[in-house]
């Protein structure tokens, strides 16, 4: 019984520790789409939160990063004439850290993307107050260390109360031999 609970707490401490991608800080970024009036015959649409709208030419996509699951916003063309759907292009949050213009071809009816030019963002674009970023990660970086300093101190605990119980059982059992 006491070796299942040992294993229970050495499995929750285990969990507590890994890196959930949820607790990850994403950044966001822009996407600028060109190449959009060379193809007439199709019209291309956006969709951000469950709310689509029609995209035109050198429009500019804000992909929103933050905690929790990835925001994804989708893009895709329809045939004016066959009302036939393209592939659909997905921009996540986390995925890129920098702005970029992008170009659209369709092929096939695919449409796929080349990256035209990139454009550097600021490195925090998580912003925590609108006053000074920069001090408040590090106020955050100094609070997931402490978490890690405390998870750590917390297994060697656990380590140790293991080594003691056993070590205890062990002896007991040498005096029962004897």
């Amino acid at each position: 019984m006491k070796n299942v609970i040992v294993y229970c707490l050495l499995l929750v401490t285990y969990y507590a520790v890994a890196d959930v991608p949820g607790n990850k800080p994403r950044s966001n970024y822009n996407v600028k789409i060109i190449g959009l009036q060379q193809y007439n015959e199709y019209t291309f649409y956006v969709q951000d939160n469950d709310a689509s709208s029609e995209l035109k030419d050198s429009a500019l996509i804000h992909i929103q990063g933050g905690f929790g699951a990835p925001q994804c916003v989708n893009v895709w063309a329809v045939h004016n004439k066959s009302e036939e759907h393209t592939d659909t292009l997905y921009f996540c949050s986390g995925d890129e850290r920098e702005s970029k213009m992008i170009l659209v071809n369709i092929n096939n009816n695919r449409l796929s993307f080349s990256v035209a030019t990139t454009k550097r963002m600021k490195e925090n674009t998580i912003p925590f107050s609108s006053v000074n970023n920069k001090n408040d990660n590090d106020q955050f970086n100094k609070n997931k260390n402490i978490m890690y300093l405390i998870s750590l101190l917390s297994f060697a605990i656990l380590i140790a109360l293991v080594f003691f119980v056993w070590n205890k059982n062990k002896q007991s059992n040498l005096q029962k031999s004897i």
